[in-house]
């Protein structure tokens, strides 16, 4: 499974993408329904990662915005950040300091903590049971009886439809900067129709389409 990192920022795109231009060394922005749009950050890039930029960005903007990371499928973060500092961090998958799992259970799963990014009504059984590793949709169960989601992508998705974000909205936030740089042509179509904009220095690049 694919690795992403991408910040969802309770703010409209025309508001934000200044500030974007500014702090974001490279990568992309989107609309994300009204009131929100997302920020899809070259993480390759030094200092360019979510977690990077989410002080900076919560900062500038004077909003809250919610950062996320999933590896590979297996694991996912969440941090929310605020004027900033860090309010909260969310881990699915813990480890110890040897790298080796915990007990597995999820740090600091409060529901709580991310209602402020919600788009419409909050399920709230939903959420909390998303962020507990508990899915509620069968498909997302693991066929062999273990405990958690199958995939970590499935548990993002349940957090942000818990927070009432359409399934466009929350396709794009799983969708990492390099998602859009290997696919030219698509990318080339969301340029143009503005549902894409290019913030900070890959605007300069010779091969940005």
């Amino acid at each position: 499974m694919t690795t992403y990192g991408t910040m969802l920022i309770p703010l409209p795109l025309e508001q934000a993408a200044p500030v974007l231009r500014e702090i974001c060394a490279a990568g992309y922005a989107a609309p994300a329904g009204p009131g929100f749009c997302l920020l899809h950050p070259d993480r390759f890039v030094d200092g360019n990662g979510v977690f990077a930029l989410a002080g900076p960005v919560s900062g500038a903007l004077g909003v809250p915005v919610l950062a996320a990371f999933q590896y590979d499928g297996d694991r996912l973060e969440l941090e929310v950040w605020r004027d900033g500092v860090r309010a909260h961090r969310y881990d699915s998958s813990p480890h110890d300091r040897d790298d080796k799992p915990a007990d597995g259970t999820p740090a600091d799963a409060d529901p709580a903590a991310f209602l402020e990014f919600a788009a419409g009504p909050v399920d709230g059984h939903r959420l909390a049971s998303a962020l507990a590793d508990t899915p509620i949709d069968v498909e997302d169960m693991d066929v062999d009886g273990e405990p958690g989601y199958v995939w970590a992508q499935a548990l993002h998705w349940d957090v942000l439809m818990a927070l009432g974000h359409p399934g466009q909205v929350i396709s794009c936030a799983q969708r990492d900067h390099c998602h859009f740089e290997r696919a030219p042509r698509v990318l080339a179509e969301l340029l143009e129709s503005g549902e894409l904009v290019v913030v900070g220095a890959a605007g300069n690049r010779d091969d940005t389409p």
